[in-house]
Parts: structure tokens; C-alpha cells; sequence
């Protein structure tokens, strides 16, 4: 198919071009969930600037803080 000029796409790409812009807030959630789910690094981006824009907050709960201790 490349051979015969087609260019191949991942379906995140499809994805991302069917919603066009986060503006469009009927098919936002879902478009979301699934990026934030299924998407790796760029997932973790989106769900990061989310959090920072929405002031949401974050999905993963952390242990214990260990901070640095000062030498006594």
C-alpha cells in the first residue's frame, strides 16, 4: 500500500483528527478517557495539563513523602 502511495496512520491520529480540538466539548470526555488510557506518554501529558487547566486532581495516590533527611 505504501508502495502505492498510501500513508499509514496509528489510530490515535484518526482519533485526534476526528475531534479536531478539545473545544469540542460532545465528544471531549470520551476522547479523553480513551487518550488518558491508552496513549503512553502523550496519555500522561493530557492527563498532566488537565490537572494544571481543570485544577483536578491527580489520578495515582502516592506513598509516603520521604524527603531528604539533614545529617545530625
Amino acid at each position: 500500500m505504501v508502495q502505492a502511495g498510501v500513508i499509514p496512520v496509528t489510530w490515535q491520529q484518526v482519533l485526534l483528527e476526528w475531534q479536531r480540538d478539545w473545544a469540542r466539548k460532545k465528544t471531549y470526555d470520551a476522547t479523553f478517557a480513551l487518550v488518558q488510557e491508552h496513549s503512553g506518554a502523550y496519555g500522561m501529558g493530557v492527563d498532566y495539563a488537565y490537572t494544571l487547566v481543570h485544577k483536578a486532581p491527580e489520578r495515582v495516590t502516592r506513598g509516603e513523602k520521604i524527603g531528604p533527611n539533614p545529617a545530625q
